[in-house]
């Protein structure tokens, strides 16, 4: 059998291998950074980040969550101390508190389930509650990563989230990603739309890192020379195909 350069590699095995290392290659010798040139549109580039407000150093804070199924609310009744208790939404978005019976929370906001308790309670047992909620579990609210990123499945998440910070939750994208091609699924109303993103270009700061919502579903898109050249590697013998790719590597 005819051997190439690669050592005891067969001919075809080498010549692939090396048509796949050096597709890699190239495509990884781009080292250009636009937040280093200072040419970066989607965000300021600096030469030393500020120290932010401690006010603002929490992170964005969103106007209204949207309570679901599975959720766990703290409900605080300050004059009546045996309704504070915490309670979970069930499955049809229901919650059922002494007193004031059945309610629908799911839909709504904290705010709105409180008043919705206070004006019950206001129409038979006294003048002025208080009433307080909040949410001690958000399970409802969460998005689906799948594709290649090394830990694949669902995540709950307790706010807003951008895709950056989604793909760390499931470990980041793995070995033979496609980072230039994420798609985010999403339902609006009866419609589902979808939009690609280049997370290559989102970490250099061409674009806007996106917001993503609850129920969004994320994909990233498996690199097909990556793909080829692993399973090239996986027919090869592993000391030879080892050597072969750490010397390509240096």
């Amino acid at each position: 059998m005819r051997t190439g350069s690669f050592g005891r590699l067969p001919m075809r095995a080498a010549v692939m291998l090396g048509s796949c290392s050096a597709l890699i290659l190239s495509s990884g010798c781009a080292t250009k950074s636009p937040i280093k040139e200072g040419t970066a549109s989607a965000v300021t580039p600096v030469s030393q980040l500020q120290v932010p407000d401690p006010r603002q150093a929490i992170g964005e804070v969103s106007d209204a969550y949207y309570i679901g199924p599975q959720d766990q609310l703290d409900v605080a009744v300050y004059q009546l101390p045996e309704l504070t208790r915490q309670v979970r939404v069930d499955a049809a978005g229901k919650i059922a508190l002494p007193f004031v019976g059945e309610i629908k929370a799911s839909g709504m906001t904290p705010a709105e389930v409180s008043n919705l308790i206070a004006s019950r309670l206001r129409a038979k047992y006294m003048q002025r509650p208080e009433v307080t909620v909040g949410i001690t579990e958000a399970i409802s609210q969460r998005i689906t990563l799948e594709g290649a990123v090394t830990r694949p499945g669902m995540y709950p998440i307790p706010g807003k989230v951008t895709l950056l910070q989604a793909l760390a939750l499931a470990g980041g994208t793995n070995n033979i990603a496609n980072e230039r091609l994420v798609a985010v699924f999403r339902n609006v109303g009866a419609e589902r739309q979808a939009a690609i993103f280049d997370v290559q270009m989102i970490r250099r700061g061409e674009v806007q890192d996106p917001t993503l919502y609850g129920n969004d579903l994320v994909v990233v898109e498996r690199s097909r020379g990556k793909v080829l050249l692993r399973d090239v590697i996986g027919t090869l013998p592993v000391l030879n195909a080892f050597r072969t790719v750490d010397r390509l590597a240096n």
